[in-house]
């Protein structure tokens, strides 16, 4: 064989792995959060699956800002209905399904996987000014994750939040805490506005 072409194979050999780290390097270029998310247990079954989480991480949308909160929060106070039925759905650490009914800006019924708390101030929670609550203190808290959220190796939190471009309230968020075991997602699965004036009696109605 020619020096030529053992040159040329050479160069076709190492071509695909020089092609891979060029492209690793790009990804950790231009999103270090999700890089050093993937790589925080490298060579382990977990960092593999943490590189998944890590390549779905940069296709959402990007970070809720403080401005989009206000914005939503604004949407909702001026087009909000005062009476409404909404379910969630939670994942993460404590999964389950919410219920929660609503009437002139009264939390009337609430159930967590059809069984309703004792504790009535728990029902304000997850109306929709108790999600906007969360929220606004998740941007808060997202300053100073160490101090936050008790977890010294936590670098970073990553917040996603969808909004109703209606009426504005929370379709959907997402907190990670990175160092942390501290993710929280939850997910409006039905939202339904009643007009106040034929806003019927909560109880009863279907929940999912």
């Amino acid at each position: 064989m020619s020096p030529a072409n053992s040159k040329r194979e050479s160069v076709e050999s190492t071509a695909p792995q020089a092609r891979a780290t060029a492209s690793w390097r790009s990804f950790r270029r231009r999103h270090p959060l999700a890089f050093g998310l993937a790589v925080g247990v490298g060579g382990t079954t977990i960092g593999a699956i943490l590189l998944l989480i890590a390549i779905a991480i940069v296709r959402r949308p990007s970070q809720l800002t403080s401005a989009q909160y206000r914005a939503a929060a604004a949407r909702w106070d001026a087009h909000g209905p005062a009476s409404y039925n909404l379910d969630l759905e939670l994942s993460g650490r404590r999964p389950g399904k919410i219920h929660v009914e609503v009437r002139s800006d009264e939390v009337t019924r609430m159930t967590r996987d059809g069984v309703q708390p004792k504790q009535r101030r728990t029902w304000y929670y997850w109306s929709v000014p108790g999600q906007f609550d969360t929220i606004e203190q998740e941007l808060e808290m997202a300053k100073d994750p160490a101090v936050s959220y008790g977890a010294p190796g936590a670098a970073q939190v990553a917040l996603w939040a969808q909004f109703d471009p209606r009426y504005g309230y929370p379709r959907q968020f997402d907190r990670i805490v990175l160092g942390a075991d501290l993710e929280i997602h939850w997910k409006v699965t039905r939202f339904e506005a009643l007009p106040e004036k034929n806003a019927p009696a909560s109880g009863g109605g279907p929940e999912g």
